[in-house]
């Protein structure tokens, strides 16, 4: 159960990365395939789900915020906002 939940929000990532590639954020951060900066700034638009990213290659360990619009915003996984909205929704 756990790992279909894992590959949905995976498939929804690529699903919307697919989407907004090229689109800025509120954080000027934008995702395409995969979060290589984070922002420590907090956004102010309504959090509806969460994907975590481990460090790959290029890409760096955080929490990508989905946003009611739709956008991607990547953020340092240690910042205590991020980490109370990340408990908020789990």
């Amino acid at each position: 159960m756990t790992t279909c939940g894992i590959v949905t929000k995976s498939l929804l990532l690529l699903a919307v990365v697919v989407a907004l590639t090229g689109r800025g954020s509120a954080a000027d951060r934008t995702v395409s395939e995969c979060c290589t900066t984070v922002s420590t700034q907090q956004i102010t638009e309504t959090i509806v789900d969460y994907m975590v990213q481990q460090r790959n290659n290029h890409c760096v360990n955080a929490i990508i915020f989905q946003t009611e619009s739709g956008g991607l915003y990547c953020f340092k996984h240690d910042e205590p906002w991020v980490m109370k909205k990340f408990r908020q929704l789990r």
